[in-house]
């Protein structure tokens, strides 16, 4: 938004008459200058004020400024210098809401996390998983391959309802050793093959927060590796 003062009416400007020109959008050499020396509203405001002056001490008194287009022009400028504020109160508030943020996501280290994945790695302990299904199966199972692709393991999970189906994977059970492995879930109804999502349950080790897109992030055990808090389905 451009602001300009008209310094006189003539249509020649007497001699020792300054030209008023100042703007807001930084498109005039006047703005320009204006921002580089400071660049903001509350600047070009003042630069405003001291033109206007000048340009009322030496207009002619033949033919006098009309002060309504200074009023026009500083309630333009007005306008700019509200909208500065707002933004300054705007990114005040979000780092409050960054800092509140990353207060309230330290109370989740220590948690579990249930959160989408396929991929995990297993040590002593069992891991608890889930798997979400849209429509009922007939026969639903789990398997379980290592590091080359090899299935090393089926949970069989029976008929099932559509929602949540909890599973467990139990390494002594099933006699698996530490290490890195994936999962995948097989349905069926009549001739039809169901897919369906699963998801693992791990440790909540450290919560940070990227600053740059707003988003809180979950460092997870058990081989899940780094997600971001809104893929959280549950907590314990």
């Amino acid at each position: 938004m451009s602001v300009n003062a008209v310094s006189n009416q003539n249509d020649t400007n007497p001699a020792g008459e300054p030209e008023i020109m100042a703007s807001a959008g930084g498109s005039s050499s006047s703005a320009e200058s204006t921002s580089s020396a400071g660049g903001n509203a509350s600047t070009i405001k003042n630069d405003f004020m001291t033109l206007m002056l000048a340009s009322i001490q030496n207009q002619d008194p033949t033919n006098p400024i009309d002060s309504n287009e200074f009023v026009t022009q500083m309630a333009q400028i007005s306008q700019v210098e509200s909208l500065e504020m707002m933004r300054a109160n705007q990114a005040m508030s979000m780092i409050m809401m960054e800092n509140l943020g990353i207060v309230q996501s330290a109370q989740l280290i220590g948690k579990s996390a249930m959160v989408p994945a396929s991929e995990f790695e297993i040590d002593a302990e069992a891991i608890d998983g889930k798997i979400y299904l849209e429509n009922a199966a007939e026969e639903l199972s789990l398997e379980i391959t290592d590091e080359t692709g090899e299935v090393v393991a089926t949970i069989n999970l029976g008929a099932q309802e559509p929602g949540d189906v909890a599973f467990i994977i139990d390494p002594e059970a099933l006699d698996l050793p530490p290490g890195e492995y994936q999962v995948k879930a097989k349905g069926s109804a009549g001739e039809e093959t169901l897919t369906a999502d699963t998801f693992i349950k791990a440790p909540i080790e450290k919560v940070h927060f990227i600053s740059a897109s707003g988003v809180m992030m979950a460092e997870l055990g058990n081989g899940l590796g780094t997600v971001s808090v809104l893929d959280i389905s549950e907590v314990s």
